[in-house]
């Protein structure tokens, strides 16, 4: 049985296309919580002009694609180191989430201090996970 292979000419790479469909899922993903967040602190304020819903799903599409997409070979990747900077960023983020959290959930007592402090620390965790990842 012969094997038939379709391809259509397309002017980017592989790893072109993968980059492009990652950096459209980042941007789509930080408009989205950035809307929804302006949104939630002020009722209103972009609802009345647009949906914000509309990110999330372009999200969530690029996400897909960007996942379907082929991975890039852990060797092309370059390998970085975390530096005070990148931990300073990373701790606060972390505390930027939980005060946000707190912030949110204070209307239901002491619990709020228990659901921020678990938020900062998966932020934190999850920060670092994603500087310290060897894929080797």
């Amino acid at each position: 049985m012969k094997k038939i292979t379709f391809s259509i000419v397309w002017p980017f790479s592989g790893s072109e296309m993968r980059e492009l469909l990652s950096f459209a899922f980042q941007v789509s993903l930080v408009a989205f919580l950035g809307f929804y967040l302006i949104d939630n602190l002020r009722t209103g304020f972009v609802s009345n002009f647009f949906n914000v819903y509309i990110f999330l799903w372009t999200s969530i599409v690029f996400g897909v694609l960007t996942t379907a997409w082929p991975m890039i070979v852990p060797e092309a990747k370059s390998e970085e180191k975390l530096t005070w900077k990148d931990f300073t960023r990373i701790t606060l983020f972390a505390l930027g989430t939980a005060a946000l959290v707190w912030y949110k959930t204070s209307s239901i007592g002491w619990l709020a201090m228990v659901i921020a402090a678990l938020s900062g620390l998966i932020v934190l965790g999850l920060g670092l996970l994603v500087y310290l990842n060897k894929d080797k």
